[in-house]
Formats: structure tokens, C-alpha cells, sequence
């Protein structure tokens, strides 16, 4: 039976949005639910999580279990590459009906809704970091490796930046900081009093700080204006490395289109895109851009194009246009 539902789901580590649309792109409904990422919970969570999404995106369009069939539904989700087959059995199981399913990586749909074709990069930066390359349709992955084996350039990372530079400052082992006050504010209270609530919190949690990182640097303070340099120089680093995967048998390339997704490449655009390519090489020529459209559009796009009927016949720009017509008219 062919497709005439489609859902798409971004699955990140703050939270995890689902649409459903019919063959034009229209939204029938839109989900918001908490964070998914099998990383940070158990994985069965994870599917619960997402098959609950799926049960109230149908309900909010009027639908019943009985049009699971006419459904391809595609789930981009944060951490989905290292526990894919975990997701896909248990969303098997708890969907039997569902007419076809797939899951990959956040970075996968933002790649999959900004640069559809050709070679090019994502790089995301919210609560996590992570770069795709896809290369003559190959996708490659660099960094994002996870908080306990990978660092820089993440919401996480600014964040427990900023909370050590205020413990430092605290201490006395590190430099007088505007941090101190402006995360105090934040947390409630100081930052040595917080710890539990820190550890309490994780990575989701720590994250949330990151804005206060950027507001102190903005003011000028000097200590946060070096965390944005490392953090900054981290990403520039994953660009360069998806520069050399590309160039690395001497096939010559014009420039690298590098599309920048995540809740801090969009909140802080244009100055956080233009911090990261101060710091590239000159040896990299890259073309950036910001997310147009929301992640969860790439995972719709993959989920009409896993349908091969609709996908044979899919306009990813027209798709685009209705699809950002319905979403601003959802939210």
C-alpha cells in the first residue's frame, strides 16, 4: 500500500518534535515531547517515548491505529546511530502496522532538508556537537562522539565551561568573572551551592547555561569570550576535518556547503556562524548557511522519499514552501 501519511521526527536531547502531513506537505498535526536521545536514558525509553509520539500525532490528526499502513514515518534522533536497531525493533513492535520505518541521526535530516543533493556538511550545535559529510552519497561521520569521549563546541560544552570558570573564580584558582553573578541568577542560587542540582540535572541541564555563556561575552566579559573562542575553534575544527574527508583523493572542490543546525547555531546566528569562520583555515573554502526551515523538515522529506512512489515524484522545494506555510500556522 502505497504512502499517504508521512511523519517526521526530530529526536534531540532537549526535546523531540514530530509532524504529520498528508502527500503535499501539509501539517495534520505537530508533537512536542521530551527528550529521546538513548544516550542519556535507557533505550526502551526512548521507544516509548517515540511510539507515544506517533499514537498522539495520529489522534491530533483525526486518525486511527487502522491508517497505520497508509504511514512512512522517518525519526532523526540524537544518539539513533549508536542504538538504531534497539529503536527500530521496539517502534517494530509497538507499531506493527506502521507501513514503513527508518531511523537515523539528528545531523542525517538537517542534512536531508537543507542540502538534498550533492556533496556538503552539517555541523550541530545544541546540546550536542556533531558533523555529517556526505560525500558522493556516502555519509561520514566526525565527532560527536559523545560528552564522555568527545568536547567542544556543544550547548553542554559552553555550559560546564561557564559553571567551572565560576567555580574557579570562587576558589581562587581562576580569573574574577562576570559568570559568577549572571549564573547565579540562572541557577537560583551560587554555583558552589548548586552542585547536586548540577549533577542532578546532566547534560541537559548544564546546556540550559550555555545562554548565560554568550550574555556574559556579549558584555564583554573576557572569561567567557575565551570559552566561545575554544568552543568556536572545536567547530571549526569538524569543518576543516569534513574538508579534508572531501578533498583527501585530490579531487578538486570549490567550496564545501556547510549547513549549521541546533538550538545555538539558530539562536545566536549570525555572530556564532561568523566566529567559527574567523577560525577556519584559509586553506578551507566553505559556503555556510543556517537552518532554514526546522530539522524535523528533513526527517519529513526522508520519510516521503523512503516511499518510493511519492519519492520518485518528490519536489523538495515545493514540499518546502507548504511545508513552511502549514508549520508557521502550528505553532
Amino acid at each position: 500500500m502505497s504512502a499517504t501519511y508521512f511523519i517526521g521526527i526530530d529526536g534531540g536531547g532537549t526535546k523531540t518534535e514530530g509532524v504529520l502531513t498528508d502527500r503535499e506537505g501539509r501539517i495534520l498535526a505537530r508533537v512536542l515531547g521530551p527528550a529521546s536521545n538513548p544516550n542519556d536514558r535507557p533505550p526502551e525509553e526512548s521507544v516509548t517515548i517515540l511510539a507515544d509520539l506517533v499514537h498522539e500525532l495520529l489522534e491530533q490528526a483525526g486518525l486511527t491505529t487502522a491508517h497505520l499502513p497508509c504511514v512512512s514515518c522517518f525519526g532523526g534522533i540524537a544518539g539513533g546511530i549508536n542504538h538504531r536497531d534497539t529503536l527500530l525493533g521496539g517502534l517494530g513492535a509497538a507499531l506493527p502496522a506502521l507501513g514503513r520505518l527508518d531511523i537515523r541521526s539528528d545531523v542525517h535530516i538537517l542534512l536531508a532538508g537543507e542540502i538534498p543533493e550533492g556533496d556538503g556538511a552539517c555541523v550541530i550545535c545544541g546540546t550536542g556537537s556533531a558533523c555529517f559529510l556526505r560525500r558522493n552519497r556516502e555519509l561520514i561521520r566526525i565527532g560527536g562522539w559523545g560528552y564522555l569521549l568527545d568536547s567542544g563546541g556543544s550547548g553542554y560544552d559552553i555550559g560546564r565551561d561557564g559553571l567551572e570558570a565560576a567555580l574557579r573564580a570562587r576558589d581562587g584558582r581562576g580569573r574574577p568573572t562576570d559568570l559568577t553573578d549572571l549564573l547565579s541568577a540562572h541557577l537560583g542560587g551560587e554555583v558552589h551551592t548548586k552542585i547536586t542540582d548540577i549533577y542532578m540535572g546532566g547534560k541537559t541541564y548544564i546546556a540550559a547555561c550555555a545562554p548565560v555563556v554568550f550574555r556574559a561575552a556579549e558584555e564583554g566579559d573576557e572569561v567567557a569570550l575565551a570559552i566561545l573562542d575554544r568552543n568556536a575553534r572545536c567547530l571549526a575544527e569538524l569543518i576543516e576535518a569534513a574538508w579534508k574527508w572531501l578533498t583527501q583523493d585530490g579531487d578538486a572542490s570549490e567550496f564545501l556547503p556547510v549547513v549549521m543546525g541546533g538550538g545555538i547555531s539558530v539562536a545566536k546566528a549570525p555572530a556564532w556562524q561568523e566566529a567559527i569562520l574567523a577560525r577556519l583555515s584559509p586553506a578551507v573554502s566553505v559556503r555556510m548557511s543556517v537552518a532554514s526551515v526546522p530539522p524535523v523538515f528533513g526527517a519529513l522529506v526522508e520519510a516521503v522519499r523512503q516511499s518510493s512512489e511519492a519519492g520518485q515524484a518528490m519536489d523538495v522545494a515545493a514540499l518546502r514552501t507548504l511545508f513552511a506555510d502549514s508549520y508557521r500556522k502550528k505553532t
